[in-house]
C-alpha cells in the first residue's frame, strides 16, 4: 500500500510542471480572452455580456471568413483523407514505386514554409479560386496522415486477410468490410487532426497572398482575427477567438460521439 502511494505521489509530482504550464499558457489566457469578449472596451471595461457576440455574428466579414473556413474543411479534408488512405494502402501492400517515393510524402513537414510558398507562387499564377490554398493544405498535411494510417494498416494481423480470402472475399469486400472498420478509430483521429490543422493554414495563406486582405474566397477566420488584432479591436478579436474555439470544440466532440457510436 505504501509503495503504491509513493508511486502515485511520484506521478502527481511529474504532472505538476505540465499542469502548471497548461494553466499559465492556456487556461489563464483563455479566461482573459473570454473576459475581453464580454466588455465594451479595454479602457472602460463595462460588461456588455453577449452584445459583442451578436455584433460579430452579424458582421459580414466574420460570416465570410466562417464560410471559407468551413468550405476548406468540407472540400479539402475529405480529399486529404482519401489520398492518404490510398497511399497508405499502397505502402502496406509494398507497391514498389510508392515505396520508393515515400520520403516525398514526409518532406512537406520538414521544408520551411517560406520555401514552399515561393514554389507555389511560381506554379499557381491564378488567384481567382482558392485551389492553391486547398492544394497547399493537402500537400502540407498529407505526410502525417500517411504515417498514422500506414501504422494502422500494418498493425492488422495478416491471418485476418487470409481467413477472409479463404471465405471468398474479394479485394473490395476485404477493404470495405474488414480493413476500414478495423482502422476506423485511427481514421476518425486523422480526420479530426486534419480539421484542426485546417485552422492553422493562415501562415501559408498569408505568405502566398502577401497581404492582410486576400481575395474573398480565401478570407478565413485567421485573417479576420489577425486584422482585428492589427486594428487593436480586442473585443472583436476575443469574441471571434472564443467562437472559433467553440466551433473547433464542437467539431471534435461530434467526431468523438460518432466514433463512440460506431464502435458499439
Amino acid at each position: 500500500m505504501k509503495r503504491r502511494m509513493k508511486w502515485n505521489t511520484k506521478c502527481i509530482l511529474c504532472l505538476i510542471p505540465s499542469l502548471l504550464g497548461t494553466a499559465v499558457f492556456f487556461v489563464v489566457p483563455y479566461v482573459r480572452v473570454l473576459y475581453y469578449s464580454l466588455i465594451d472596451s479595454q479602457f472602460k471595461r463595462n460588461f456588455v455580456w453577449f452584445d459583442n457576440y451578436i455584433k460579430t455574428l452579424q458582421n459580414k466579414y466574420f460570416l465570410l471568413a466562417l464560410k471559407n473556413s468551413l468550405l476548406l474543411i468540407v472540400i479539402a479534408v475529405p480529399i486529404l483523407i482519401a489520398l492518404a488512405l490510398i497511399i497508405s494502402l499502397a505502402l502496406s501492400y509494398g507497391i514498389k514505386w510508392v515505396r520508393k517515393t515515400r520520403f516525398a510524402f514526409v518532406l512537406p513537414m520538414v521544408i520551411p514554409t517560406a520555401s514552399i510558398v515561393l514554389i507555389w507562387r511560381g506554379v499557381f499564377a491564378d488567384d481567382r479560386t482558392a485551389l492553391p490554398i486547398y492544394l497547399l493544405f493537402i500537400w502540407k498535411n498529407i505526410g502525417i496522415c500517411i504515417v498514422l494510417l500506414t501504422a494502422a494498416f500494418t498493425s492488422i494481423e495478416r491471418f485476418v486477410f487470409e481467413a477472409a480470402r479463404l471465405d471468398g472475399a474479394n479485394a473490395f469486400i476485404l477493404h470495405t468490410k474488414i480493413t476500414i472498420p478495423m482502422i476506423a478509430p485511427t481514421v476518425f483521429f486523422t480526420v479530426l487532426l486534419s480539421i484542426v490543422n485546417s485552422f492553422k493554414i493562415f501562415k501559408e495563406s498569408y505568405l502566398y497572398y502577401g497581404t492582410n486582405y486576400p481575395p474573398d474566397h480565401s478570407y478565413t477566420l485567421q485573417y479576420y482575427m489577425n486584422n482585428n488584432f492589427l486594428k487593436l479591436d480586442y473585443q472583436s478579436l476575443a469574441t471571434s477567438a472564443v467562437l472559433t474555439s467553440i466551433l473547433v470544440f464542437g467539431i471534435v466532440m461530434a467526431g468523438m460521439a460518432i466514433q463512440r457510436r460506431y464502435n458499439r
